[in-house]
């Protein structure tokens, strides 16, 4: 099994529709997916058609809190030992939508950002319980665009990291935060890297798109692979966000699945060394 997180810090990068269009190919060739949203926007949980009017019990919530952690008779260091000891904190079961399992998000997730302080050894909680799952080939995780703690969870969990990148002044602005937080999150993840930088909302017929490209390309190479860019399709994606459709569902044999098709077989090159299917 493989874990994987989506991150970028910024928003409106792409970052939660290509880890939905990522997720949905791999099933269709023949993996098993699980996708959890960790963004209390829950854009992941809506955009693949889900309400995202769930109990917090159906989130990640009561794999990085326990009862015990929330016991206001103890003290918060005190309740967290207890917790670690007397609790093997589980994820929820999953929805079953469009072929994948997902753990939905909703709003009320955004307590955890504080609440997870005062939780020892909290910012591990998530990668536990995704590490005791069984019958799963991929485990896409979808934090929040910020660099707060629902994001440190959502990546000390992975084993790898894709970063979606627009091929914009904003894409190539925030190269060095993304390459640094990540650094800094291998810390309490070791042997986390970037696996992908997965190359967003490209324009090939202005200038300025391309020679942002090419800037990416020269700084990124030696870090991590980058991919074929995916087009600037705004239409496509929001009907299918609409629709509550990944876009290889919503618009088979266009040329946006085409690319993200190519896309999926090059992350699987550097996650199996050599896409199968």
């Amino acid at each position: 099994m493989k874990v994987v997180t989506f991150f970028n810090h910024a928003g409106g990068v792409a970052k939660t529709s290509t880890a939905r269009d990522v997720g949905y190919v791999l099933s269709e060739l023949g993996r098993r997916v699980l996708l959890i949203d960790v963004d209390p926007q829950a854009n992941l949980t809506r955009w693949l058609g889900v309400d995202d009017d769930v109990s917090l019990a159906r989130t990640i919530y009561p794999a990085v809190l326990g009862e015990s952690d929330r016991d206001e008779g103890r003290g918060a260091a005190a309740a967290a030992a207890k917790g670690a000891a007397d609790e093997e904190l589980a994820l929820p079961e999953p929805l079953r939508v469009h072929g994948m399992d997902l753990i939905p998000s909703n709003l009320n997730l955004a307590i955890l950002e504080r609440e997870i302080l005062s939780v020892f050894m909290g910012v591990v909680r998530l990668r536990e319980a995704v590490r005791r799952l069984e019958g799963y080939d991929y485990v896409l995780i979808d934090p929040p665009p910020s660099l707060g703690q629902l994001s440190a969870l959502a990546v000390v969990a992975a084993d790898r990291v894709v970063v979606p990148l627009p091929t914009n002044r904003k894409g190539l602005d925030g190269i060095p935060t993304v390459i640094r937080m990540v650094r800094e999150y291998r810390k309490a993840a070791r042997g986390l890297d970037i696996a992908l930088f997965v190359l967003t909302q490209h324009d090939r017929r202005t200038r300025h798109d391309r020679e942002v490209l090419e800037a990416i390309r020269n700084q990124l190479t030696a870090v991590a692979p980058v991919s074929t860019p995916l087009g600037s399709r705004p239409a496509y994606y929001s009907d299918a966000q609409v629709q509550g459709m990944p876009i290889s569902l919503y618009a088979k044999g266009s040329e946006a699945d085409r690319e993200i098709r190519q896309v999926t077989a090059e992350l699987l090159a550097q996650l199996e060394g050599g896409a199968r299917g």
